[in-house]
């Protein structure tokens, strides 16, 4: 059994997925095109940044098999031109080389830009093609040594290339905010509402550093009417905290001046070009965090310290604002095919390799309050060309017709996709936001197989390829519990401990999609656990592992432990409860949870050795009731002038007693201690760590000592 448990700061609760026949993934990547960047240099004032999403069906051993790669780029040129070429290249910095993935851009298909130099272009290649003009192997390299690529637009005027730049593979964020008229400061007062959801990239180049950042946002609002305002005159990220307003550091260009309409009926969706953000900006490396590049590492880091925020003709200061969230993530691979139809579709022989994740924001009792979800479709083999015109999550079980639940938004009329070849990829985020939306999302989490993603086209309309999220929910079953340090037989009061086995949980989550909560749920995704029949709260679910905290309620002696999910209620298993239980956290290599007491805490390792009369913090679970008492599930908050001290404890490193400094539970934590010592003098080398609590002992964990 592996322990999910990691870091001192907390616990960074992991799950994994295994490989399926096929699978799906999609790679970010930004590129800054200059005219400086092409042999021979180019001066000029122009720009562009693109964004390459490369799109990839993978076989059972992880093999890239196809896919499809889309350009977005938005152009800044000087002046009107004609672009004649838009491709990626397989050649380094300084370096020219040939075209390896073309779009259908070209001398004979030209694309005029006007007077202002500005347009988005957005185009879709697939690989791999017939005749081989974009082999599998180039997209391989491509995701290896996306430094070995750049991406270039051609013009009339510099047929060898206007301007390129290198690609930068992106890490991709997913932020939601709950907009609301009565965060704004002063509230606004009307009845209008939000919900909001951006799409972070942020790439770093070859030394390391961040080379871009692109900001993608979206926003569904509702219960507008003329007192809220007929337009929107702003829609932008502002770096500050809850009830403070502060400046605008991610603007999506919306202003005074380029508004756009609200929708008559009150409700609708906003959804402005991408905002890129590099080096090129003047704001790009400003001191604090009004410089973008400062904002992207905090929203990445620390999001609540941003807002964002819509503005009306009516409210130009602001109308509705919530402060950014994480979101948490479950993810779904499916291949829909044409026989899992109902009825089955005769004579389609096409296929749909899917990823769909979805991503939530919780209420307090764990119930979805808002979500998003991501399309990441592969048609693959129909008939071309194709015109799809639906792509749907309906709600029903296998071999059923059901109604639609969430929206990707493909339609039959100006939203169809059309397709060639008879293959592409359709990326699509729609975020979830009405009351029958949430109802499906709550339902969803709880029992996937219940849903069907479905493809639908203008030949089979009602359905030409669908599959189930997952498959239906077997009974739950428990093989093994584990505690922070080794698999366990007796386990304390309040203390965090790992149950294993299979089918426990319907999906993957923990307490990302989360804002501010102070006590843990004790239901999740339509899962409980009770331990002595008391439920106890949770800090993770997936189907093979649930982190939960033993309740302070729950009596010495053999208790049993019974999962009960969607699929029905797990077999009892036993677990002993003593007073005290201690157990070391370490990570999933065997290295503790120990960190120097100060400056910013950094894990004792072999090459950040402690020393004879440091000052360290041992991060453990399993040291019962403290003083204060705890409640169960209720992260602590430390009492007026003190703390929540624990039980006497004692330590010995290399077989030395060492000086306990203090002992308490860690605050904004439950079941979570830390035990400040003294590292005694004549140690050295790696040595064992014991924590003791009476006659219990913690396992035996190395440290390494100077």
């Amino acid at each position: 059994m592996k322990r999910r448990f990691t870091s001192c700061a907390g616990l960074a609760l992991l799950s994994a997925f295994g490989l399926m026949a096929q699978s799906v993934d999609t790679t970010p990547f930004l590129v800054v095109m200059q005219p400086g960047n092409e042999v021979p240099a180019i001066t000029d004032t122009s720009s562009a940044n693109a964004i390459i999403w490369v799109h990839v069906v993978k076989d059972a051993s992880g093999n890239v098999t196809s896919g499809s790669v889309d350009f977005d780029v938005s152009t800044k040129f000087s002046s009107a031109v004609t672009v004649t070429g838009l491709h990626i290249h397989n050649g380094a910095a300084g370096v020219s080389a040939g075209i390896v993935i073309p779009t259908d851009l070209s001398g004979a298909n030209t694309l005029p830009i006007d007077a202002t130099g500005k347009l988005r272009i957005q185009k879709q290649v697939q690989f791999p093609t017939t005749p081989d003009v974009v082999e599998v192997s180039t997209i391989r390299d491509l995701l290896e040594n996306p430094q070995g690529y750049y991406a270039n637009i051609h013009t009339t005027d510099h047929g060898g290339g206007a301007m390129r730049g290198q690609l930068m593979r992106a890490d991709m964020k997913v932020l939601m905010g709950l907009m609301s008229p009565k965060n704004e400061v002063p509230p606004t007062g009307v009845n209008a509402s939000g919900v909001a959801s951006v799409v972070l990239l942020r790439a770093h180049d070859a030394t390391g550093a961040v080379g871009a950042a692109t900001a993608l946002f979206n926003m569904d609002y509702t219960g507008f009417d003329a007192s809220a305002g007929t337009i929107f005159t702003g829609f932008h990220i502002h770096s500050q905290t809850v009830g403070v307003n502060g400046g605008v550091v991610i603007n999506t260009g919306l202003s005074g001046t380029n508004t756009v309409a609200i929708d008559p009926s009150g409700s609708g969706n906003l959804a402005p070009p991408p905002v890129a953000m590099s080096p090129l900006d003047a704001s790009w490396a400003t001191a604090g965090i009004n410089g973008e590049l400062n904002t992207v590492n905090s929203l990445f880091d620390t999001p609540a310290n941003q807002y964002i925020n819509a503005h009306t003709d009516k409210f130009g200061g602001g109308v509705m604002r919530d402060q950014m969230r994480n979101t948490e993530q479950s993810v779904f691979q499916v291949t829909l095919l044409p026989a899992n139809e109902t009825p089955p579709v005769a004579g389609l022989t096409a296929t749909g390799p899917t990823r769909i994740p979805v991503f939530v924001l919780r209420n307090a009792d764990g119930s979805v309050a808002a979500g998003a979800t991501l399309f990441d479709v592969n048609v693959r083999g129909f008939p071309a060309p194709t015109t799809i015109t639906g792509l749907h999550i309906h709600q029903a079980a296998a071999g059923v017709a059901g109604p639609i639940v969430i929206f990707s938004g493909v339609d039959g009329a100006a939203n169809k996709v059309v397709s060639a070849t008879g293959n592409g990829n359709i990326f699509k985020l729609v975020n979830v936001s009405t009351a029958a939306g949430i109802t499906a999302l709550n339902a969803l989490i709880q029992n996937p197989s219940g849903f069907y993603a479905n493809v639908h086209t203008t030949v089979n309309g009602g359905g030409a390829m669908r599959a189930q999220l997952t498959p239906a929910l077997a009974t739950p079953a428990v093989t093994g519990i584990a505690d922070a340090g080794s698999a366990i037989i007796t386990a304390a009061p309040g203390s965090i401990v790992s149950i294993f086995g299979t089918g426990l949980s319907p999906v993957t989550s923990d307490l990302s999609g989360f804002t501010g909560i102070t006590a843990l749920t004790t239901s999740m995704d339509g899962i409980t656990v009770t331990i002595g029949g008391v439920k106890a709260p949770f800090y993770f679910v997936s189907p093979g592992q649930l982190n939960v905290q033993v309740p302070f309620e729950v009596a010495a002696g053999p208790q049993a432990v019974v999962v009960t999910t969607g699929g029905g209620a797990s077999t009892a298993f036993t677990l002993t409860v003593a007073s005290t239980a201690p157990s070391i956290f370490t990570d999933s290599n065997g290295t503790a949870a120990i960190v120097e007491n100060g400056g910013t805490f950094p894990v004792i390792t072999a090459t950040n050795k402690a020393k004879a009369g440091d000052a360290i913090l041992i991060y453990s679970t399993g040291l019962g009731q403290v003083t204060p008492a705890a409640l169960t599930g209720v992260l602590l908050q430390p009492p007026a002038g003190g703390f929540n001290n624990t039980g006497t404890v004692t330590v010995t490193i290399g077989g030395q007693n060492a000086v306990v400094i203090y002992s308490i539970a860690s605050p904004f934590f439950a079941g979570l201690y830390q035990t400040a010592v003294t590292v005694p003098s004549g140690v050295t080398g790696t040595v064992p760590l014991v924590l003791s609590s009476g006659t219990a002992k913690s396992n035996s964990v190395n440290i390494a000592v100077q």
